[in-house]
C-alpha cells in the first residue's frame, strides 16, 4: 500500500498477558479505548496494530482479554499474534518473556500510516497531543518528540472514568517528567531528547522502513534500542521537532518500568580507574577509557544469565560516529519485523476507510 493511502497515523503497541504490572489488562483496555476515542473524536483516520508478543501457554491471549472498541469510523484496532518460537531464539528469552523493539518491529513493519510512532501498551496521550495530529500539518522529514510524564495510580477507580475526565485526572497527579537531557559533552553527539523516547516517536513510515525499525540486538535486554533509533533517523537527514510542554505521554508507574530495572556491573579496578581518570585527568578520557574497556556493563533485574555492554559500547559509540558524518548501516536483515511469517491477525475495531473484506 503506498504511504498516501489508508490512515494518516499508526500507533504501534505490544504486550503480552503475563501479569507484567498491576491491573496490566485492565490498564491495556482502558488505554487503547481512550487513544481510540481521541482519535475518533477527532476525526484522524487512525490505525492502532496490538503485537501480542510470546503468549503465556497457560493463560488467555491479550488480544484475547482487552476490551476495546468493535467498530469506529475513523479507527481501526488490529492484533498481531507472535508464537513463542520466535522469541526463543534471544538470550536470556527463558528469563525475560518479551523483546519490546522486535515486537515493536512487528508493528511498524504491516503499518499502514503515513506516520509511525511506538508506544507502551499502557500510555495516554494529553489532549493537545492529538490536537497537534488532528492539524494534519505533520512533515515527512521531522520526527516529533514529547515528554513522558510517570503518574503513582493509587487509587484504581481512575480507570473507570470517561475520557476526559479521566485525562483531567492523569494531568492533575503528582508526576515525574522525562524532559530533555543535555548530552555529556565529551559524548560529542547531537542533543536530541532521547529521554524515554520510546513512548513517542513519530515519524514517516518511509523512515522507518529505511532504518528498518529498532535495531538489532540478539538478547532479551534490548538496551538504548529507541535513543539509538533517534539518531539513525537524524543520520540519514531527519530533523527533530519537539512539541510544547502541554503535549505529553502519560504513563502509569509501577515497579517494572525498564529504566529502573537496569544495573551497572562495576569491578573494583573499574571504579578506581574511572575516579582516577575523572578526578586527575578529563571526563573525556574517562568516557575513553569505558568505551575501551566497556565497562560498567548492565544487567536488567530479573535476566541474572545476560550482561549487557556497557552505554558508551551500546549507545555512545555509533551516535557519535553518525555525528561526525559516518554513514548509517541498518543492523537488521531486510526480512526485519518478521516479514516472510504469515503472523496471526485478528480484526479487533474496523474502520470506515478500509477496503470492504480486508483488515
Amino acid at each position: 500500500m503506498g504511504v498516501d493511502a489508508g490512515p494518516y497515523v499508526t500507533f504501534v503497541t505490544y504486550g503480552r498477558n503475563d501479569g507484567y504490572a498491576p491491573s496490566y489488562v485492565q490498564r491495556v483496555s482502558r488505554a487503547t479505548a481512550c487513544l481510540a476515542g481521541q482519535l475518533e473524536r477527532a476525526g484522524i483516520d487512525a490505525e492502532i496494530i496490538i503485537a501480542d508478543w510470546n503468549p503465556p501457554p497457560d493463560r488467555p491471549r491479550l488480544l484475547e482479554v482487552i476490551a476495546v472498541p468493535e467498530a469506529l469510523r475513523h479507527v481501526a484496532i488490529r492484533g498481531l499474534v507472535v508464537d513463542p518460537s520466535h522469541h526463543e531464539r534471544f538470550i536470556g528469552a527463558q528469563e525475560r518473556g518479551f523483546h519490546a523493539g522486535e515486537a515493536a518491529n512487528v508493528g511498524i513493519r504491516r503499518a499502514r500510516g503515513r506516520f509511525v510512532t511506538p508506544k507502551a501498551s499502557d500510555t495516554f496521550f494529553s489532549p493537545p497531543t492529538i490536537a497537534m495530529l488532528a492539524r494534519r500539518d505533520l512533515d515527512e522529514n521531522t520526527m516529533y518528540r514529547i515528554d513522558r510524564h510517570d503518574v503513582a495510580i493509587d487509587d484504581e477507580s481512575i480507570w473507570d472514568l470517561d475520557d476526559a475526565a479521566l485525562l483531567t485526572r492523569l494531568a492533575q497527579l503528582p508526576s515525574k517528567s522525562h524532559a530533555w537531557i543535555e548530552q555529556s559533552a565529551h559524548w560529542n553527539l547531537r542533543n536530541l531528547h532521547t529521554n524515554a523516547c520510546g513512548d513517542f516517536t513519530l515519524m514517516d513510515v518511509r523512515h522507518w522502513q529505511r532504518l528498518r525499525g529498532h535495531p538489532r540486538d540478539d538478547t532479551a535486554l534490548t538496551l538504548d534500542i529507541d535513543s539509538l533509533v533517534m539518531h539513525a533517523a537524524a543520520a540519514i537527514g531527519v530533523r527533530e521537532h519537539r512539541w510544547q510542554d502541554d503535549c505529553r505521554v502519560y504513563k502509569p508507574s509501577h515497579g517494572n518500568l525498564n529504566n529502573a530495572r537496569i544495573i551497572p556491573m562495576w569491578a573494583g579496578w573499574q571504579r578506581v580507574l574511572d575516579k582516577f581518570l575523572s578526578e586527575k585527568v578529563s571526563q573525556r578520557a574517562a568516557y575513553r577509557a569505558r568505551l575501551l574497556f566497556d565497562y560498567p556493563r548492565r544487567k536488567i533485574r530479573g535476566v541474572e544469565s545476560v550482561i549487557g555492554p556497557s552505554i558508551e559500547r551500546n549507545f555512545v559509540q555509533p551516535a557519535r560516529g553518525w555525528a561526525r558524518g559516518s554513514g548509517f548501516q541498518p543492523s537488521q536483515p531486510e526480512n526485519w519485523g518478521l516479514a516472510d511469517v504469515a503472523l496471526e491477525e485478528r480484526v479487533l475495531c474496523r474502520a470506515a476507510w478500509e477496503p470492504a473484506g480486508k483488515a
